[in-house]
């Protein structure tokens, strides 16, 4: 599945694969070096889509979220 970061705010991110939408939360950083992470992501927050409601993720879409959002960052 293709995931395509289309929201960052400071409390969560935003994807979206095809129709379906998945949020996750976390917490924007300050960081002080380059090198430093910019975001931390909850990922026990990462269970369900948004749309569908109520369909849970698999393992695999689960990975691809994250890798997702390293690539964005």
């Amino acid at each position: 599945m293709n995931f395509e970061v289309t929201h960052v705010s400071r409390g969560n991110i935003q994807l979206k694969a095809g129709d379906r939408c998945v949020r996750i939360l976390g917490e924007a950083l300050l960081a002080s070096a380059p090198t430093e992470p910019s975001y931390v992501i909850y990922v026990n927050s990462l269970s369900n889509w948004e749309v569908p409601p109520n369909v849970a993720l698999t393992e695999t879409e689960k990975q691809e979220v994250i890798a997702a959002i390293r690539k964005h960052f």
